[in-house]
């Protein structure tokens, strides 16, 4: 989000030059926000990605209250690494076309009660099968979910936790992402399930429709039900900010929701999407 905030402060400042807008602190993770953004010594941070749970705590401790999280776009469409949104694959055998969030937490939760592909409506063959499971390591080594995790357990599985039996995948240094794996995996596996980004789907997978439930409507994931918020596993970019942010605070974010903020996204390399599509 550097480029966007450089952006942003260089408009604001431009309308409000009696109060000039400056980045104080430009790191490659969220995560390096935390602290300062806690001890007052930056008012803003861009949060490309949900607050981890210590996170919130941490700034709550530091600065006395709860941070305030300020949604100020759309994640990306298939941008690798852009916040991207989240696709559901299946092997290109497989002949389900489409299913919901509520399906989908059945199938991915610990207690949940979709096992076989039978469950689902298929039959002959695959009424019996088992349904293999692919997903990204659910902790890292700081204790935290990588984003994508830490998104879907909010918005997938509300609360419950991972079933055992996914097989989980890491970033290998220098070599193939979690998500190029998982895609990978599914397609050698006629069973499999597994979630990623568009940008990684590779010959023998396919993408299923989402839809909230199973009444549906359902949708594909094109770049306009993205950027309209009408695809279930669409990515939301925020600012931070402290408990009580103060009048310059409000106004910049006030700004970076104003067309002319706005406008800045469309301009940026990391393809996110106006909030106000």
């Amino acid at each position: 989000m550097d480029g966007l905030m450089q952006a942003w402060t260089a408009g604001f400042t431009a309308q409000h030059p009696g109060t000039p807008a400056r980045v104080t602190l430009r790191a490659k993770f969220s995560a390096d926000f935390t602290d300062p953004l806690g001890r007052g010594e930056v008012r803003v941070a861009p949060y490309a990605r949900e607050l981890f749970a210590a996170e919130e705590a941490r700034i709550t401790q530091l600065a006395g209250g709860a941070p305030r999280l300020v949604p100020v776009a759309t994640g990306s469409r298939a941008t690798k690494g852009g916040t991207h949104a989240i696709v559901i694959f299946v092997h290109e055998k497989n002949p389900l076309a489409r299913i919901s969030l509520a399906q989908l937490r059945e199938i991915f939760a610990r207690d949940g009660t979709l096992t076989t592909w039978g469950q689902l409506g298929l039959t002959g063959e695959w009424a019996g099968r088992k349904i293999s499971l692919h997903g990204m390591k659910v902790r890292r080594e700081t204790g935290n979910p990588p984003g994508i995790v830490n998104f879907l357990e909010q918005r997938l599985l509300a609360g419950r936790a991972w079933r055992d039996t996914v097989h989980e995948y890491t970033d290998a240094p220098g070599g193939a992402q979690s998500l190029e794996q998982i895609t990978r995996a599914v397609a050698a596996d006629e069973t499999a399930i597994g979630y990623s980004g568009f940008a990684y789907a590779v010959p023998g997978v396919k993408a299923l429709a989402l839809g909230e439930t199973e009444a549906g409507p359902f949708h594909a994931g094109t770049e306009r039900e993205i950027a309209r918020r009408e695809y279930p596993l669409v990515r939301t970019i925020y600012l931070a900010t402290g408990p009580a942010p103060d009048a310059p605070t409000q106004a910049f974010i006030a700004y970076v929701l104003s067309p002319a903020g706005q406008g800045a996204i469309a301009a940026d390399a990391q393809r996110f999407y106006p909030l106000r599509y």
